[in-house]
């Protein structure tokens, strides 16, 4: 055995020996630990003091006093439940308004648009027809030209276009001096190429008719031919001028 180690022989040596064995390996407690200590035990005696003031205040109720309180938290309930049925229908009722609005904007933008195309102020196209006029003696009188323009809207031609110009509503058809044919003030060169979006299965017989528009149009001297076109671009378009009479009634 070693001269640094010796083991104690005498019961009181062991006996000293246990003692300084356990205060070497007692905890010692820091001051923070000891603060920390002392705060959850206040902590604690708070919550028990008022688990006890609460469990106190309703043991020394009475009865009435217990429905009472009972009957008032009823009443709450009831009324944050109406308050939420209020603000659900709120909600509903301005969704449903927004979705009115954007339907009312939606189908105002559309009758926008169809009026525009009925106008001629916009381009459009669609489902029609192309004829085709050929005029090599100059024969075809305007008289002639304008009843093959009535017959397409007779036979719902919605949209037509002479060569580079948009017919409407207001649109002529006249012969300039030197007998050439003019419609708005652009003077057509043949062939006249005429362009109408409509339903081509009703305008194309429409325009065949023995005595109508094709017949007429040879009786001038001239050809008629019609094409089926899937898509019918009218490009031209007018510019509407400002009424100097009438006025909008209110």
């Amino acid at each position: 055995m070693s001269e640094g180690t010796r083991t104690p022989e005498s019961r009181t040596e062991q006996q000293l020996v246990r003692r300084r064995l356990r205060e070497t390996l007692r905890p010692r407690p820091t001051g923070t630990q000891l603060i920390v200590g002392v705060l959850c035990l206040l902590l604690g005696l708070s919550i028990a003091a008022q688990v006890r003031q609460t469990d106190d205040s309703l043991e020394g109720a009475s009865q009435q006093e217990l429905v009472r309180l009972l009957d008032e938290s009823g009443r709450h309930a009831a009324d944050l439940e109406v308050t939420n049925s209020e603000l659900d229908r709120t909600l509903e009722t301005l969704r449903s308004g927004q979705e009115d609005d954007v339907a009312a904007r939606d189908a105002a933008q559309q009758r926008l648009e169809t009026l525009e195309i009925v106008a001629g102020t916009i381009p459009a196209h669609g489902r029609g027809i192309v004829v085709s006029i050929a005029d090599p003696t100059g024969g075809v009188r305007s008289s002639t030209l304008l009843g093959v323009l009535q017959e397409l809207r007779n036979a719902g031609a919605e949209v037509v276009q002479i060569d580079d110009v948009r017919v409407v509503a207001s649109s002529s058809i006249t012969t300039a001096a030197d007998g050439r044919l003019v419609v708005d003030g652009s003077v057509l060169t043949a062939p006249y190429t005429i362009r109408a979006v409509g339903d081509p299965e009703v305008m194309e017989p429409a325009l065949r008719i023995p005595g109508g528009a094709a017949d007429s149009v040879t009786g001038d001297g001239g050809t008629l031919a019609v094409a089926i076109e899937p898509d019918v671009q009218i490009d031209a378009t007018v510019e509407l001028s400002e009424p100097e009479y009438s006025r909008v009634v209110k």
